[in-house]
């Protein structure tokens, strides 16, 4: 059905009108005014910088003054708070020539540097420049995509997980494992490493998300499926602005923030905090055959019901300042805080029967744990613009430091098959303390080359050190102590480098485009267990080449070709050799012999732009050897290990279609479809299977804008069942910061086994309201059909498992926001009205 939705708007999508209001050579009505530009007058012979020249702009259309500025001793000039559209920049200064310039401002070209401006003494000139741009559902450059996410109803005070669940490609499972084109991608935040869980940051947080589906040199090598960036709201409108906001939902949830932020003259300060209490249920069985020794008569059953409760509640803190020494030089300081706390509790009832399906025991184990972690992230950065466009050089110094702490008790009670108790209960406690030092150095410079060159060099270092301690004790039922219990206690530490450096090519001759890069890495590893030293990994660099070609043709199509090869290095939870037992007839173990996995990722795209409707069409190919995988074995007669192998190899191909369409006036729909085939053979440790299938994801995102400052959005989402693959090791960023009651609450995946397939609806309705729209109501429900849920099936000659999990998923939300500014530069007392060096001209009092 979604195959010929998508066929029907590509035949329909060329007749789709135009926005309303909007007229050639005028911005775009009720949009907000942020646009800045800013640039330096030098003298055209000597180089020497003109100041105190006027620097007036003017509307395109009737030549009526916007705003203006006397540049500064140093010669620069600096206009914000500029509305969009086409405008002509004017400058006068006795004795040179007066100089025009066509400039436009788009939301897509905000920021303008319009560099070294020369003035010629008693030569007449007219020089001109326009910068064109317009804002789409997503944009393509040669290797990144941007999904523009900040008008998502259904997200509203919610969390990353509620964005990410909207955005085309992509796909989230229950537990916050984010996968596209059914592989795992490296989760950045503003471009860094975190090690924020994607229920650890706000949606009222986050502006955008880019999407790297093959990276180039100059990204991180890891990731099979490229690299996901959440980037996170930075206001720099000049004057004061913010907003607050509210929000409530069924089941005890309630989520609050605001944020402010402050911009006069060199200072821009920023400022925001949210707070997100959501508790949650969660529900599950596990229904197992175990087949010992390959005979009916050697076989029993299990069965396992869970019950689960967590009552967390996250805060989020972020504030910095950024200097600008001038127009050109740009020092950032930046502190994130995010504080999590969580009580969580577990019922898990175990029942054995034979083979003739008769109850033989019963089990039920009672979990109640508390679980807190602390996050704090500083980043320094420095930004310098060169006077030739598109050269600059950044440095950046990132800086985290977290901390986790666990307290919990299981509380396990055998019973007889009628569920009447056997003997005294057995108490365990456990806690664990767990500590991470994670530092990233970064610096990256741009040089364009002849006319349409340029070169990209740069380098980077990230360290990780993590130190976990985890205790376990039984209590004696004939002393009432409790015991050490060294079986299922660790305490273990890792230490992991990486170093970095690369080089990219881009060019064009004529309509086509090339970039070549490599990217040189060298990884090094060390950890310990108990005392158990494991060796670190040899320093051995590993390359990773990418190659773009691009042809744009006639009317606004593009043909892409690219490639890349990445990694993924197992990470130290799936290397240590410590088994599990914190679900006894489900139990884990590492592989300390686990090798990286590499991936040849090869894809070809076209993309075609029709006014405000886009079309993206891209097959892959994605090859990856010693693949990191699972395998679940039986042990003893009602136990199942699980244990991470490297599988043979993978093949994974596929289509994708994405397209977003004005169907009719005041009605956007974004489609996505991604049909996929993916083969996976293993063949270690005495085990040898194929496992391949077909399957399609797809997604659709529509948004009507109604009367009366009504808006409404539906956003579909459907999986067909897919073979299981499991979550990439190297991610971060990725899954649940809350923790559960034991290894049940945790989503399996499998070489062997088989997803099965689910959809989900959710709806919002918002309505702005007082002047400029400046506040909001918006009503959501998500999982409108409850049909939300994961599961898992899995046979082998050893056992035939159904596992199926369902976490709280239909959720109504009902959210208040308010946006708040004005440009008042009267509020500082700096502020100095008759120096014309400082002030621009035009109304002061503009409002946001």
């Amino acid at each position: 059905m979604l195959a010929a939705i998508l066929l029907w708007q590509t035949g329909a999508f060329a007749q789709a009108p135009k926005p309303a209001g909007t007229q050639q050579g005028q911005g775009r009505p009720n949009m907000p005014q942020i646009g800045h530009l800013y640039g330096k007058l030098v003298d055209a012979k000597t180089g020497k910088p003109i100041e105190y020249a006027s620097v007036t702009l003017l509307k395109q259309r009737d030549s009526s003054l916007i705003t203006g500025m006397l540049t500064k001793p140093n010669g620069d000039f600096s206009l914000e708070n500029l509305p969009f559209g086409p405008m002509i920049l004017r400058v006068n200064f006795m004795g040179y020539t007066n100089l025009q310039k066509k400039v436009q401002i788009t939301p897509q070209t905000t920021e303008q540097d319009l560099g070294n401006i020369k003035l010629t003494q008693n030569v007449k000139t007219l020089q001109s420049v326009e910068v064109t741009g317009q804002k789409s559902a997503f944009t393509m450059g040669i290797d990144k995509k941007v999904f523009n996410v900040d008008r998502n109803l259904s997200s509203v005070g919610g969390t990353a997980q509620d964005v990410l669940k909207n955005v085309p490609s992509v796909n989230i499972d229950l537990d916050g494992n984010v996968t596209v084109r059914n592989a795992a991608p490296t989760i950045f935040v503003d471009g860094k490493p975190s090690t924020l869980t994607l229920d650890q940051i706000p949606a009222d947080a986050i502006e955008s998300v880019e999407l790297v589906t093959n990276p180039s040199a100059k990204y991180d090598a890891e990731g099979m499926s490229g690299i996901l960036n959440i980037v996170l709201k930075k206001n720099r409108k000049a004057g004061f602005n913010g907003a607050v906001n509210a929000g409530i939902g069924t089941g005890n949830k309630y989520n609050g923030g605001g944020n402010i932020n402050i911009r006069q003259g060199k200072f821009n300060v920023f400022a925001n905090y949210n707070i997100n209490a959501n508790r949650n249920w969660a529900d599950g069985t596990t229904d197992r055959s175990n087949y010992r020794n390959n005979a009916a008569a050697d076989t029993n059953y299990l069965f396992q019901n869970s019950n689960s409760t967590s009552k967390p509640m996250f805060q989020f803190g972020r504030f910095g300042v950024d200097y600008m020494l001038d127009n050109r030089n740009t020092i950032s300081v930046a502190q994130n805080i995010v504080a999590g706390d969580f009580k969580n509790t577990e019922d898990l009832l175990s029942t054995f029967s034979d083979k003739t399906h008769t109850i033989t025991g019963k089990s039920d184990r009672l979990n109640n744990n508390k679980f807190s972690f602390r996050n704090y992230t500083t980043t320094l950065s420095f930004k310098h613009t060169f006077a030739q466009p598109n050269k600059e050089w950044t440095a950046d110094i990132n800086y985290n430091k977290s901390s986790n702490s666990r307290n919990g008790d299981y509380l396990t009670q055998a019973q007889n098959p009628m569920g009447t108790p056997l003997g005294q209960a057995m108490l365990q406690n456990n806690t664990s303390d767990g500590k991470t030092t994670f530092m990233t150095f970064q610096t990256d410079y741009t040089n364009p080359v002849g006319k349409n060159g340029k070169l990209e060099v740069g380098a980077k270092a990230t360290i990780r050190d993590y130190t976990s301690a985890y205790n376990v004790f039984d209590k004696d039922t004939i002393t009432g102590t409790f015991v050490p219990n060294p079986l299922l206690s660790n305490h273990y530490k890792y230490n992991e480098e990486i170093y970095a450096g690369y080089a990219n090519f881009a060019n064009t001759i004529g309509n086509f485009g090339y970039q070549a890069g490599l990217r040189v890495e060298q990884y090094v590893y060390a950890g310990e267990n108990e005392g158990t030293k494991y060796k670190p990994t040899k320093a051995v660099p590993g390359l990773y080449p990418s190659l773009f070609l691009s042809e744009k043709l006639k009317h606004d199509q593009e043909l892409q070709l690219n490639y890349s090869r990445r990694v993924n290095r197992p990470n130290f939870f799936q290397l240590i050799p410590y088994r599990d037992y914190s679900d006894p007839q489900n139990q884990r173990e590492g592989n300390p012999n686990l090798k990286p996995e590499y991936t040849n990722s090869f894809e070809f795209s076209y993309v075609k732009n029709w006014g405000n409707s886009n079309f993206l069409g891209s097959i892959y190919f994605r090859n990856t050897n010693n693949m990191i995988s699972t395998i679940s074995t039986p042990i003893g007669a009602d136990t199942l290990l699980t244990q991470y192998i490297n599988a043979n190899r993978s093949n994974s191909y596929g289509a994708e279609l994405t397209m977003k369409n004005q169907i009719i006036k005041g009605w956007d729909v974004t489609s996505n479809v991604n049909l996929y085939q993916t083969d996976m053979k293993v063949n270690t440790n005495g085990h040898n299977f194929n496992n391949n299938g077909f399957s399609w994801f797809a997604k659709i995102n529509s948004e009507t804008r109604l009367p009366a400052n009504f808006t409404f959005q539906v956003n579909a989402t459907y999986q067909a069942p897919t073979i299981a693959l499991p979550s990439s090791g190297g991610g971060g960023g990725g899954g649940r910061g809350g923790g559960g009651g034991g290894g049940f609450n945790q989503i399996p995946s499998s070489a062997q086994g088989t997803i099965k397939g689910f959809s989900t609806v959710d709806v919002a309705l918002k309505k702005d309201f007082l002047k400029n729209k400046a506040a909001s109501v918006t009503l959501s429900l998500s999982d409108v059909f409850n049909t939300r849920q994961y599961e898992l099936n899995q046979v082998s000659p050893e056992f035939a498992q159904d596992y199926i999990r369902k976490r709280e998923s239909r959720i109504l939300k009902l959210n208040f926001s308010y946006r708040f500014g004005k440009f008042d530069a009267s509020l500082f007392k700096k502020k100095k009205r008759d120096q014309g060096s400082d002030t621009q001209m035009g109304d002061p009092m503009q409002s946001f």
